[in-house]
């Protein structure tokens, strides 16, 4: 546990999440011994990771310099038995200037309506893409401190235009987060007792998600008639993933 490290400075949890999957809302400050398992590859070389170990979430607090956010990711990055670290930064899912629009029109049919409703929260989940990579075996530095522009996606927009999405959404469809990486930590020579040949470092973004209804009102009707469902993703984290590879 990080020294000096108290509740109003981070939020603490274990989840269960594999690269890719879904993460839970992060809640109030806790820990439990719930663990996740990585899937192994063998060889006649060498075997990688196969032990269950846990998966941290860190939610970083605004109040914090770069500096201590920086030494905390590090100090949890330093313990062999977390393969999976999570930082969130729930500060980059606020935007100022979005403005709530009513019912729009399509710039192609100006008379049919549309409306964006029913907006509501998703499950996190994990982008299956790594943002940066970095590899080395026992003794090597690692280091993959840099910033990622990430784009706000939206799975469908059913005849909407993007500005009520965004003002529906209360943030831009169009826009990008820029994502912090920050992770420089010692690759160690045994886990677990075995020896380790290399370990691969990855990063890959978290993002929160949100559900939302289209709507639209027919030139030649006064009712509206649900035209879908769509999901939208906002980038607000990192996950670090390490793989060992071991002798």
């Amino acid at each position: 546990m990080c020294k000096k490290l108290s509740m109003t400075v981070i939020m603490l949890l274990s989840v269960v999440m594999l690269v890719g999957g879904i993460l839970p809302s992060v809640g109030h400050a806790q820990k439990n011994n719930e663990s996740i398992s990585t899937e192994s590859t063998e060889s006649t070389e060498s075997t990688e990771s196969t032990e269950s170990t846990e998966s941290t979430v860190l939610t970083l607090d605004d109040t914090m310099t770069v500096s201590e956010q920086n030494s905390i990711i590090n100090e949890y990055l330093s313990d062999p038995n977390i393969d999976q670290l999570i930082v969130l930064d729930e500060s980059l899912l606020i935007e100022s200037n979005v403005i709530e629009n009513g019912p729009s029109t399509n710039a192609r049919a100006i008379i049919n309506k549309y409306k964006v409703q029913n907006v509501r929260g998703g499950s996190d989940a994990t982008g299956s893409s790594g943002l940066a990579t970095a590899i080395g075996g026992p003794g090597v530095v690692l280091n993959i401190s840099q910033n990622k522009s990430v784009a706000t996606t939206v799975s469908a927009n059913f005849g909407a235009s993007n500005a009520a999405l965004s003002g529906a959404l209360g943030y831009s469809v169009t826009g990008t987060t820029t994502i912090t990486i920050s992770g420089t930590f010692k690759v160690p020579s045994k886990v677990n007792g075995k020896s380790v040949k290399s370990l691969k470092f990855t990063a890959y973004p978290v993002y929160k998600t949100k559900l939302y209804d289209v709507y639209k009102m027919p030139w030649n009707s006064f009712s509206w008639t649900k035209q879908g469902t769509g999901t939208a993703k906002k980038a607000y984290g990192v996950s670090y993933k390490k793989v060992y590879t071991y002798k």
